[in-house]
């Protein structure tokens, strides 16, 4: 956890004492009238962005976020500039952390605020030499603001993700070495169950031959779904390093919606296709991130199993040199608090699902350098999306 003890020295830094403090303090009521703008500038900001745009849950969030950060814009110029300063600040990249908003985004925030401050003291100040200590005092401020939130990531966000990296070469040694053990006995097993529901078939009393059937079948579905955890055990353990080629974006897409179309509306379930014809060039293992689309495809039509007229969307746009792809399902959607958590291994809502199915794609798409989402749809069902970098 950040030190509180780091405020003085980051303070002295910089060059912020007692009368920056004042300063700033001294421009507070007057700076209020810009608050708003500041908060639309940087929401705005945020909203043109995918990466960042995909941390935000839906418009009651926006505004609940809007709002904290008037708050935090009132705390930054009126201070006071103490351990509990500190602490507050600290926890609010804490929060950036658990929402998985990543660290770059916070240099690019903070100039929006810098700006949108120096642009308010500009209009209610005479140009002089107050006015060059002031605005030295909020680069001061911002400066110690910005280095307390990257304090809060080194500690949490990069241990997080050391911890994560541990866990994933632990399972990748334990599945490497109980692959073979446990595939060969599962496969054993599946030559004898098919041998005996050949002998069942032979079985002259109907009542008897119904009730090996059934047992048979049981077994056969939790042979099944042994198989389906231990490729999944597998998937996740090789997704480790990357082999990338160069590959078109929207052919890639192409070779899947082709391939899951027919098997997808046999199922009576609509499957609308918006993808952007643009050309879009990436560096990346095509079949894995192919594997990643069909995870998100497979999701889908489960979610929409029992809606009353089933409707997947599969859409996809090229631009600012990344690549971005969604699909959006008409089901009865998730919690935020199941979107928040969907990318960990083992979480599912499925009675039978492995809950590994979205930490294979999560994981694929963080060794590309992009990022994964999991939101409720405004209008009902999930939108599961990703991008990654693309060649421009």
């Amino acid at each position: 956890m950040a030190d509180p003890s780091l405020l003085p020295t980051l303070r002295q830094y910089v060059g912020f004492d007692d009368a920056s403090a004042q300063r700033l303090q001294r421009l507070a009521p007057r700076m209020r009238r810009f608050y708003q703008g500041v908060v639309d500038q940087f929401y705005q900001a945020i909203l043109e962005d995918p990466g960042a745009r995909a941390v935000l849950k839906n418009e009651a969030q926006v505004s609940r976020l809007q709002v904290s950060l008037r708050d935090w814009l009132e705390g930054l110029l009126s201070g006071p500039y103490d351990e509990q300063y500190f602490e507050k600040r600290a926890r609010i990249g804490r929060m950036h952390v658990k929402v998985g908003l990543e660290q770059r985004y916070m240099l690019s925030a903070m100039n929006v605020i810098r700006v949108g401050l120096h642009r308010g003291l500009s209009e209610i100040s005479t140009p002089g030499p107050a006015q060059v200590l002031d605005h030295r005092a909020i680069d001061q401020i911002c400066d110690i603001e910005l280095a307390i939130m990257l304090e809060t990531y080194r500690e949490d966000y990069v241990l997080k993700k050391t911890a994560e990296a541990e866990s994933l070469a632990v399972m990748g040694r334990l599945t490497a070495g109980l692959a073979h053990e446990v595939r060969n006995p599962l496969n054993a097993a599946k030559l004898q169950l098919d041998v005996l529901r050949r002998n069942a078939a032979a079985v002259q009393e109907e009542s008897t031959r119904r009730k090996i059937e059934r047992r048979t079948n049981l077994v056969q579905d939790e042979l099944r779904r042994l198989s389906l955890l231990l490729d999944d055990f597998l998937n996740l353990a090789r997704a480790r390093r990357l082999d990338p080629v160069r590959c078109e974006a929207g052919a890639l897409l192409t070779e899947v919606i082709e391939l899951r179309r027919p098997e997808i509306e046999s199922q009576g379930i609509e499957f609308i296709d918006d993808i952007d014809c643009a050309p879009c060039e990436l560096d990346a293992e095509r079949d894995r991130l192919k594997q990643v689309v069909n995870n998100l495809i497979t999701n889908a039509v489960e979610a929409v199993a029992e809606s009353g007229q089933p409707r997947i969307q599969i859409t996809s746009r090229a631009g600012g040199e990344r690549w971005e792809v969604a699909v959006i399902d008409n089901g009865p959607g998730i919690s935020p608090e199941v979107g928040a958590r969907a990318f960990e291994s083992f979480v599912t809502t499925k009675d039978a699902g492995t809950g590994l199915g979205l930490a294979i794609v999560k994981r694929i798409i963080d060794l590309h350098g992009g990022r994964a989402a999991l939101a409720p749809e405004p209008s009902g069902g999930t939108r599961a999306s990703f991008w990654i970098p693309s060649r421009g």
